[in-house]
Parts: structure tokens; C-alpha cells; sequence
């Protein structure tokens, strides 16, 4: 549904378009007739956007006929394969860049022989909305390039013993229709970094008691904030140090652990986007011992290989800040084992569990 400034928008181009074909000696009682050009093997994105603009100009009052170009997906080789069979129709061209991050929108005239080219930018724009985007700023460009060119039209139709200056554009229409460079400026986009700050509680079924840990992830999302996947550096430790008891004493075991991962949204356009994960890095386990005499307490650390893999849920609160949770199983080999004398107390990481909540700043 359009909003209400499109809808006043449309109505004062359909009334400033009657206003242009009533003052004209060449006006007629048939609706001016446009062709809309489909390149062949259009992107679906194209395709519909083009069904999106046909709509809009038929509410503008206009004779629109869809004509697909068989010789050519380049702007100029479709625009003259569709001029040949259009006769004196305006024709109207959207062309996607090879690199799926603008497109091109042509406007052309036979009876002067005259062609606007407007540009329209895509890039950062999710894939899901490209169609919108491109329908909604194509129709935007496309009420006063028509306009251009249908004044130009009827000044070349007009006798030349009595021509008529074409009306001037009411203000209002003028204000609600600036040409994109004098727009405001669009919001600033997320860049592809963040970071990603926040607290974590590990436990392992084996007998080392759940351990809170502080939690950091830098990311790298290659294909922006939004894509569908992304690689991160995850750190966790500094926490603190569950107790282990045993026959001869006990020990405290601090854990911290780093992890390469590359995580995957395959949702990216919901606001609340679950994620999974995978990751590959290493587990240090540290244990401090007490004893009882005549044993002696000490103390002994150990690095272990560790893989990851964890699911959870991403929600967008501002622009640039996102709140996380997730849940990650972590596998050591070496698992790391607690032994009082030849006894064995505990074990972990076969596997640990990890559940986490972040905060994730995008600069």
C-alpha cells in the first residue's frame, strides 16, 4: 500500500500530466501509451520491479504495455530492438549492473528522438528488498523524466507559427519531487566490523563446577551487517574458579579458552535472526591444589585442541547495537583431568557447555 505522500505525490503528477495534454494543440481523447522494456533473462528483481512500476504508472493514467526484448539484456541493444516494434510510444528501460549493486534506468522518446538515463544505487540494500528499492525510486525518477520528455513532445508537435510554452511545474510538485541530489543524505551504514562484549556460564557434566567467564568476539562480516555470514575471534575467561574436591584435598580450576569461528544467518532480513555457529581453537585448563598432609599441593596447567559449535538467537535494538544469545558445545582433546594423587576427581570438556549473552557494537 502506498503511503499517503506517494499517494499526494501521484495525484498531483496525474493532475499536472492532464493539465500538460488539455493545454496541448496535439492532445487527444486516448491515454498517452508507454512500453516498459524487459531485457531478456531479466533478474527476478528487475522483472518485478518493472510489474511494481507498471501499476503505478496505470494509476497515473497511463496506457502501459510490458514488451519483452528478445536481442539483447544491454541497455542500448533492448532499447532499439523495442523501439522498432513500439512505434511512438515512450519506452522505459530498467537494466541491473553486472555487479548487482546499482541499476539503470532509461527513459527514451521516438517522436524526439531524446533519452534520459538515471542512475539508482543499491549497494548495502538486502537482497529480499531490491525490488522494492528499485520500484519505488524508479517511480520517483520516472514521474518528472516523463513529464521532461512529454513536454518536449508536444513543444515539437505544436505549429511553429504558434508555439506554446509548456506550463511551469506547480511549486508544490517541485518541492515534493527534488532531484536525488538535493536529497538529504542517507543515514550512515553499518560498517562490516563489531564487537561483541559480554558474560558467559560454562559448566562441565564431568565435575567441574559451572564457572562464570567474561566473553569478547571481534567480527568481520564481508558481506555487511546484514549478510548472511560472517567470521569472528572469540575469547573467554576471567572468570571465576570452581572447586574440585578430592581424598586428599581440593583444587580450584581456573578455564579460558580462544576460538576462530564463522557463523551463518540464514535469515538476515528479520529483525530477531537465529545464527549458527562453528569454530576451531584451543582450551586452557589451570589448577590450583591443596593437600592435606603429608601431600603437598601444587600447581599445573595444560593446553588441549578445542572444536565448537553453538546456535542462538541476534535482535537488532538500535542501528548500530545488537543484543545475543547463544549456546555452544565445546569438545577438548586432550580432555583436561583433575587427579589427587592417582585418583581421578573430575574431568571437563567432554564436552563443556557454554551459554552466553553480549552485546554486539557495529562501527
Amino acid at each position: 500500500m502506498r503511503s499517503a505522500r506517494a499517494q499526494a505525490l501521484a495525484g498531483a503528477f496525474a493532475l499536472l500530466l492532464l493539465f500538460v495534454f488539455l493545454a496541448s494543440p496535439a492532445a487527444s481523447a486516448e491515454l498517452p501509451r508507454v512500453v516498459l522494456v524487459r531485457p531478456s533473462a531479466a533478474d527476478p528483481s528487475i522483472s518485478e520491479a518493472l510489474i511494481r512500476i507498471r501499476g503505478e504508472l496505470v494509476a497515473d493514467g497511463f496506457d502501459v504495455e510490458l514488451l519483452d526484448s528478445q536481442s539483447a539484456s544491454a541497455p542500448l541493444p533492448a532499447m532499439d530492438d523495442a523501439g522498432q516494434l513500439a512505434g511512438s510510444a515512450a519506452l522505459i528501460g530498467l537494466f541491473l549492473a553486472p555487479d548487482g549493486q546499482s541499476a539503470e534506468l532509461w527513459v527514451a522518446d521516438p517522436l524526439t528522438h531524446k533519452t534520459l538515463v538515471r542512475r539508482i544505487d543499491t549497494r548495502g540494500e538486502a537482497q529480499a528488498h531490491i525490488a522494492e528499492v528499485l520500484a519505488v525510486r524508479a517511480v520517483e525518477l520516472l514521474r518528472a523524466s516523463l513529464l521532461e520528455l512529454l513536454m518536449s513532445s508536444r513543444r515539437s508537435a505544436a505549429p511553429a507559427a504558434a508555439p506554446l510554452p509548456p506550463p511551469p511545474p506547480p511549486r508544490e510538485v517541485s518541492l515534493q519531487v527534488p532531484p536525488r541530489a538535493e536529497r538529504p543524505p542517507d543515514p550512515p551504514r553499518r560498517s562490516m566490523w563489531g564487537v561483541e562484549l559480554g558474560g558467559g556460564l560454562l559448566a562441565s557434566p564431568g565435575g567441574i563446577g559451572p564457572a562464570l567467564l567474561w566473553v569478547a568476539r571481534l567480527r568481520v562480516a564481508p558481506l555487511g551487517p546484514r549478510g548472511p555470514l560472517e567470521a569472528r575471534l572469540s575469547l573467554a575467561g576471567l572468570g571465576t574458579a570452581p572447586r574440585v574436591a578430592g581424598p586428599q584435598g581440593s583444587a580450584a580450576v581456573q578455564q579460558r579458552f580462544g576460538l576462530v569461528e564463522l557463523a551463518a544467518h540464514p535469515w538476515p532480513e528479520l529483525r530477531l535472526r537465529p545464527r549458527f555457529s562453528a569454530g576451531l581453537g584451543a582450551l586452557h585448563v589451570g589448577v590450583d591444589g591443596e593437600a592435606s598432609w603429608p601431600y603437598r599441593g601444587g600447581h599445573s596447567a595444560t593446553w588441549a585442541f578445542a572444536a565448537d559449535a553453538g546456535a542462538g538467537v541476534e535482535l537488532g535494538i538500535v542501528r548500530r547495537l545488537d543484543v545475543v544469545v547463544e549456546a555452544h558445545a565445546l569438545v577438548a582433546h586432550p580432555y583436561p583431568v583433575v587427579r589427587f594423587v592417582e585418583t581421578e576427581a573430575a574431568r571437563g570438556a567432554r564436552p563443556a557447555l557454554l551459554g552466553s549473552l553480549t552485546l554486539v557494537g557495529w562501527l
